[in-house]
């Protein structure tokens, strides 16, 4: 199958040419096992950033793979990782069979595509349950049926604890100033800074949105020091060079203990979402 012209999919001919050979690979793999191919992520959210962002992918098969589909569809992304692409090695995904889908269960494994390395089985956290919500709210469709037809509705309480887990995770690294992601490109600092921005956002009205959205919220909604935070980590995101000095850092991790502390309080649901108290 060959993809059609989408003003959903990137504009960006090397994505384009990834995703396609991503679908035919995955085709010729699965066979009739293969149900559908959603993109999630930035490419769901429309905050994908051509040259930076990863191509996140959802697979749903009809079955659980074998360990030998597992393996051959090792050898798919290997070959898809040794072509001359910038995004060979940007792929991000996972191969989920239909009935484990359809809701969110705690401590099932699946086959999982990280960046940059290879596929495996791996436990999937609460972050899926915000994966879902992102394919069957927002997924791009490659092939397959609606994943609204695949996937069950999601709460908005049941998002906010998703959420809520993510940020103890946040919190945990936090705690860890010499692990040296600390240590990479301003806009790695800025990912952070404008993902902080989204748990928020996800937190006051129970779904997710594109990182731009969330941080133009934020400018709106938060008060000093984090409007300006918020305001200097718009200058770092196109900066893939320069390492963060001590004091950047140490505001950013601030601002995540903040955010941990429970220091806010947004209005009652329903109210204008553009305030919030503290």
């Amino acid at each position: 199958m060959t993809l059609s012209h989408s003003t959903l999919l990137p504009d960006d001919d090397h994505a384009g040419e990834m995703l396609q050979l991503l679908l035919s690979g995955v085709q010729e793999v699965l066979g009739d096992n293969l149900v559908g191919v959603y993109l999630r992520g930035s490419l769901a959210l429309g905050d994908f950033q051509p040259g930076s962002s990863d191509l996140d992918f959802l697979v749903a098969t009809r079955s659980p793979v074998t360990a030998e589909t597992i393996a051959d569809l090792n050898g798919l992304h290997d070959r898809l990782a040794r072509i001359p692409n910038p995004y060979a090695h940007e792929l991000e995904g996972t191969y989920i069979d239909q009935a484990a889908l359809r809701t969110f269960q705690e401590e099932r494994q699946f086959p999982t595509l990280s960046r940059g390395e290879t596929l495996r089985l791996a436990v999937h956290r609460s972050n899926w349950v915000l994966e879902r919500w992102t394919v069957r709210e927002h997924g791009i469709t490659l092939l397959g049926p609606d994943p609204k037809t695949l996937i069950d509705p999601i709460s908005k309480e049941h998002i906010r604890s998703a959420v809520s887990d993510r940020l103890r995770d946040w919190a945990a690294w936090c705690d860890q100033p010499d692990d040296p992601a600390w240590q990479r490109p301003l806009h790695h600092l800025a990912y952070v800074v404008e993902t902080m921005c989204r748990a928020l956002y996800t937190l006051d009205g129970g779904e997710m949105c594109s990182k731009p959205r969330a941080v133009e919220w934020a400018l709106r909604t938060l008060p000093q020091p984090w409007h300006a935070l918020v305001e200097q980590s718009r200058s770092w995101r196109a900066d893939n060079v320069t390492t963060p000095d001590e004091a950047s850092i140490a505001e950013v991790r601030r601002f995540i203990r903040w955010m941990n502390e429970g220091r806010f309080r947004f209005m009652p649901h329903g109210s204008n979402r553009n305030t919030a108290r503290y």
